[in-house]
């Protein structure tokens, strides 16, 4: 009697280890397998950020000098008409509540001809130690909890001490910029419009030379 019901459980637990095999087996060949990793665009933030490095590289960059025509050898036949000399560029249309005669770096919209005085090599040097810190200040300014400080002593030097420079000019750039973000900035490190007139760069002056100036990028 004792063999008749071993032998009934040993099937028994046959049968239950036949089933939960099969039961793995098949879990195991109906699971959905992975689908391939797909390689997604770098994020927003990341686009964002290289488009604020190529503004502040633009800043450290000088506006390339404009290459004068060259003369032409005097000739005995009849004297040719001189061509219309290109007319100096004009200010942008004046915008609503800005005092008259003032023009924004950001008016410029296309590459423009403006008007730099050229700076001894000493005042060069300077101006080319003054403006990283001008620029870092800025990139300094855009964490959370910081301020433009740095940057607005840096463009404050710039201005006083090269007025007529093209450092002057990328200084105005910078403080404009900073304005466009939050409406406080301006009162709070007294960017007037006139700080940021670039008008006196637009028509030719004595001792100046001519510079071709790109939007800045965006």
């Amino acid at each position: 009697m004792n063999s008749i019901w071993l032998k009934i459980a040993g099937v028994a637990v046959a049968i239950v280890i036949i089933i939960v095999v099969a039961g793995r087996f098949t879990s195991d060949t109906s699971a959905p397998r992975p689908a391939p990793q797909v390689h997604s665009e770098p994020p927003a933030k990341t686009k964002t950020f290289d488009q604020m490095a190529e503004r502040d590289k633009q800043f450290n960059e000088a506006p390339k000098p404009v290459e004068e025509p060259p003369a032409q050898p005097a000739q005995e036949t009849a004297p040719q008409p001189e061509p219309a000399q290109q007319p100096p560029a004009q200010p942008p249309a004046q915008a609503a509540g800005r005092p008259a005669g003032v023009v924004y770096p950001s008016d410029i919209q296309k590459p423009t001809t403006l008007y730099f005085a050229p700076m001894s090599e000493e005042d060069d040097i300077q101006a080319q130690q003054i403006l990283p810190y001008a620029t870092a200040g800025r990139s300094m300014g855009r964490l959370p909890v910081m301020q433009y400080g740095l940057m607005n002593k840096a463009c404050l030097q710039i201005e006083e001490r090269w007025p007529d420079s093209w450092y002057c000019f990328r200084a105005k750039q910078m403080m404009e910029e900073i304005t466009q973000y939050q409406d406080r900035y301006a009162q709070m490190y007294k960017i007037t419009p006139q700080r940021l007139d670039i008008s006196r760069f637009m028509k030719p002056r004595q001792g100046t030379e001519p510079r071709m100036v790109e939007p800045t990028r965006r």
